[in-house]
């Protein structure tokens, strides 16, 4: 007699297998379309467009496509959202300060004026040929960061949101808000009195060595406990939802008027907020995702003007009206200070540099050091801006190429960018119920323009050297909980 019965193992491997399919077959049918549309619109932009035109149109349009291409495949990968992996978030940011310096060429059609930034850009006289060129370098270091992070990466979906809340303690979220709020107080009494945006990065110099490393251990916890704060108040939503809201109404209130209008603290807070809201709360969608970073760039910019107009709303308004809407410059500092070394490197002039700056950023975990010697920050702002206060001008990696490898370097620089994001989130995704990774994944999420203005080197290190000082608070608040009600506790705090 024939069994006519179907073992359910092969039921669900057929059924696993027709699944697999039928995604590749929907990948494969995304990336056509998106190809596609590349094919389409190059076609288009060489009909259109004027040869001058076309040298910086034709890059930027491949480095959107390769963006989209990238979201597609991540997309398929990741079940837990795009909008949660770091990767796109970096990349998102590569491709703004890639793409809105050409966009602004094309608006202004190569006519800069005498103070288009202020810095080195307009006096070299650029054509439409050089900028073109230097926009395929933003090239390469954009495919290559997305290549390496989709093969580090892997095909791992994240953690989900957790089934229910975890309830942390009112009394550690309290403390930790204290903690945070006591920092800000005393980094206050020291700071001396500050009147313009460059004079924040110089309030605390006349203090005494040991006064200054005080001001800065309260920097360093100050913001250190943003992220342990916000990452345990997320852990139980429900609980904290209101609470929430006002933390972060205060802590970007604070850093707004306190930095005098630098904005990578408000930047840094409010994609943590949308990390954790994503990951404890709801997923965000793609297209939420753009909506939400349209509006921070509408706040970037917003927060330009009116620092520019020396913080008088009306000296703002009359600008807007005379001036019209503009980008904010801030999108063009990688593009600009790599665009200037990289003509200083092919003419053969490039001042001289130690090799200990390529290992300055290792060593910037080390607290209470200002590393200055070997920044390369530092070394631009030396050679070209001697009579600069601060550094007026960020680096970057694609910068650093310009001074030691040029292009085979920038491209190590990419590969190395997007396998360490790649692995970092690909660790940190896969242990979301615990409480340290999940802080650290919050970081890094959080902070990673600063891998593309520094490097990925400088923002990990910058990472020990900041969340390590808070966390060891927080950890010693959630014991002392624990002493004093062992069985509560238990149910309580988060896991380590």
């Amino acid at each position: 007699m024939i069994d006519l019965q179907v073992k359910p193992e092969a039921v669900d491997t057929a059924t696993a297998s027709s699944l697999v399919s039928r995604a590749l077959v929907e990948l494969e049918g995304r990336i056509a379309v998106v190809l596609l549309s590349l094919l389409l619109t190059v076609l288009g932009s060489v009909i259109l467009l004027s040869e001058r035109q076309q040298a910086v149109a034709l890059p930027a349009l491949v480095i959107l496509f390769a963006f989209f291409l990238f979201c597609v495949v991540l997309s398929s990968r990741v079940k837990s959202g795009i909008f949660g992996e770091v990767g796109f978030i970096f990349s998102g940011f590569t491709v703004a300060y890639s793409v809105i310096p050409a966009l602004n060429f094309l608006i202004l059609n190569f006519n800069f004026p005498p103070n288009f930034d202020a810095l080195n850009f307009a006096v070299l006289n650029p054509q439409p040929e050089e900028l073109g060129l230097h926009l395929w370098r933003h090239c390469l270091f954009a495919v290559t960061v997305m290549g390496a992070y989709l093969l580090a990466r892997g095909g791992g979906t994240g953690a989900p949101p957790r089934p229910g809340p975890s309830p942390v303690s009112g009394w550690v979220v309290a403390a930790v808000v204290v903690m945070v709020s006591s920092c800000m107080i005393a980094v206050s009494l020291l700071s001396a009195p500050v009147d313009d945006y460059y004079g924040h990065y110089t309030r605390f110099d006349a203090l005494s060595p040991m006064a200054k490393r005080f001001a800065f251990l309260c920097l360093i916890l100050k913001g250190g406990g943003y992220y342990v704060a916000l990452t345990l108040m997320f852990s139980d939503y429900r609980k904290f939802k209101f609470p929430i809201v006002l933390f972060v109404i205060f802590i970007v209130t604070y850093e707004l008027s306190y930095s005098l209008g630098s904005r990578i603290e408000t930047l840094s807070i409010l994609l943590a907020v949308a990390c954790l809201y994503h990951f404890n709360v709801a997923k965000i969608r793609f297209q939420q995702g753009l909506l939400y970073l349209g509006v921070l760039l509408v706040l970037f910019t917003a927060v330009e003007f009116y620092r520019a107009a020396e913080f008088d709303i009306h000296a703002a308004l009359r600008e807007f009206s005379e001036r019209g809407l503009r980008i904010a410059t801030e999108f063009g500092a990688v593009y600009y200070t790599s665009f200037h070394l990289y003509v200083e490197r092919l003419n053969g002039i490039l001042p001289e540099r130690d090799w200990l700056i390529l290992f300055n950023d290792f060593f910037t975990a080390v607290p209470f050091f200002e590393h200055t010697q070997f920044n390369s920050q530092y070394w631009y702002a030396r050679n070209y801006f001697p009579d600069a206060v601060v550094p007026p001008q960020t680096m970057g990696p694609i910068a650093d190429s310009a001074i030691w490898g040029g292009e085979g370097d920038l491209a190590v620089r990419g590969l190395v960018t997007g396998l360490g994001f790649g692995l970092l989130a690909h660790w940190a995704l896969a242990r979301r119920e615990k409480f340290l990774a999940n802080v650290a994944y919050v970081f890094l999420f959080a902070t990673c323009v600063i891998a593309l203005k520094y490097s990925l080197i400088y923002q990990v290190s910058q990472m020990f050297r900041t969340l390590a000082p808070a966390l060891v608070v927080a950890y010693f608040m959630i014991r002392l909980q624990r002493a004093v009600q062992p069985e509560s506790c238990r149910r309580r705090s988060p896991s380590g």
